[in-house]
């Protein structure tokens, strides 16, 4: 797999080259028409070599609820060792493409204006942050992870389909809700689940888990925080974040964490109790 996918990535990019020939000189038309073609060829070749691959994939997860395939390719592709931390930064990677070739995600079409500028636009999470989110929120079998504006629900599904515990994606965007549940519809997996509301009213109280990939800002995320430390009044939780949002979080008072919050890595969050 990890062979493959480089060498997809590499024929892309031979393509644009000669693509960028061609342009260049025309005269050479008739002879880089046979290359172009020859690698699209051999492209085709290893596409549906990996699609059958995903397919076997998600054949695992329809019939199992999880996939011990796809955690070991994660984790095989993965280049940090289990000690170190993921690369920061929001870059996409090849991890990406497996999770993109199993989940089958279908962008909706545009939602149309955010009802508020304090809400960020749609990003995907780096399904490296997701792995480390795993790994240092200490998710057991008894956890419920609450995805707080979970877009088109990457981290419910990828944490899902490798934990087996129940996740729920909250988003306030329709059709992206929509489209993530038909993902997880099609995939069976019945331990994950997508909502769409507001997460300033949403419910709280069934999860013990918290992630945020900084979804909104100002006045909604301190609504949300201040939310957050009532639930946290009457039990243990956790909270993830990625972006901005740690900051916010590190200033509070009721939270603690063993790490060196970083916006540009997942930060884990525990309440005082």
């Amino acid at each position: 797999m990890t062979i493959r996918l480089n060498i997809l990535d590499r024929l892309d990019a031979t393509l644009g080259d000669l693509d960028a020939d061609l342009a260049a000189d025309p005269m050479n038309a008739h002879f880089d028409r046979r290359i172009i073609e020859r690698v699209e060829a051999i492209k085709s070749r290893f596409e549906t070599a990996n699609e059958a691959m995903y397919q076997a994939a998600r054949n695992e997860i329809a019939l199992q609820g999880s996939s011990a395939t796809v955690d070991r390719w994660l984790r095989n592709m993965s280049p940090e060792t289990a000690s170190e931390r993921p690369r920061p930064g929001l870059r996409l990677d090849l991890l990406d493409e497996i999770v993109c070739g199993v989940l089958q995600l279908r962008e909706p079409e545009e939602e149309g204006r955010l009802a508020s500028p304090e809400m960020v636009a749609y990003q995907p999470t780096p399904t490296r942050h997701i792995l480390d989110l795993i790994t240092a929120s200490k998710l057991s079998s008894d956890d419920i992870l609450l995805d707080l504006g979970s877009g088109l629900g990457h981290v419910p599904l990828v944490v899902g389909i490798l934990t087996g515990i129940r996740t729920i994606g909250v988003e306030i965007q329709p059709r992206h809700v929509a489209s993530a549940q038909q993902a997880a519809q099609r995939l069976n997996l019945s331990n994950v689940q997508f909502v769409a509301e507001d997460a300033r009213v949403t419910d709280l109280s069934t999860a013990t888990v918290f992630h945020m990939f900084t979804p909104f800002t100002g006045s909604i995320l301190t609504e949300l925080v201040h939310r957050l430390h009532k639930e946290s009044q009457s039990r243990p939780i956790r909270i993830t974040s990625l972006g901005p949002c740690t900051h916010i979080l590190q200033a509070q008072t009721w939270l603690r964490t063993n790490q060196q919050p970083d916006t540009e890595r997942i930060t884990a969050f525990l309440s005082a109790w």
